[in-house]
């Protein structure tokens, strides 16, 4: 019975400016509208809407958070919002993902919203999670 040593995971990039946080939302927001076969400016949209609207809108805030690791702030600056509403939309979507075609759903958005963002000279990646 031999296995695997634990190796400990890379620590998460960060992605601290503005104009790459707004890069990689916008990024997320048309990828998440598109799946929702929702217009892009509903989603940054400074009012609610309707149920689905704002559901994606928490899909965005949590994808751009978990797959890229962008704060609750920056976020939140992105979608005129306050971080703790981007909190509030992470744990909800978070809670979601019990459900199987849900979670399905996401990790095919999680590869989908850009295998590979051009910033400047560097290739920023999403986060990769592991297999649920």
């Amino acid at each position: 019975m031999f296995h695997e040593p634990i190796v400990p995971a890379p620590p998460l990039p960060e992605y601290s400016s503005v104009a790459s946080a707004t890069r990689i939302c916008r990024r997320v927001v048309l990828c998440v509208a598109r799946d929702f076969g929702l217009d892009a400016e509903l989603l940054i949209a400074p009012t609610r809407g309707s149920p689905r609207a704002a559901f994606a809108r928490q899909v965005s805030m949590y994808l751009a958070h978990v797959g890229f690791a962008l704060s609750f702030e920056g976020i939140g600056r992105v979608f005129g919002r306050d971080r703790t509403t981007v909190s509030h939309a992470c744990r909800v979507i978070e809670d979601c993902r019990d459900d199987l075609s849900l979670d399905c759903r996401l990790s095919a958005l999680e590869m989908i919203c850009g295998p590979a963002f051009e910033h400047g000279s560097e290739t920023v990646q999403p986060v990769r999670r592991g297999l649920r």
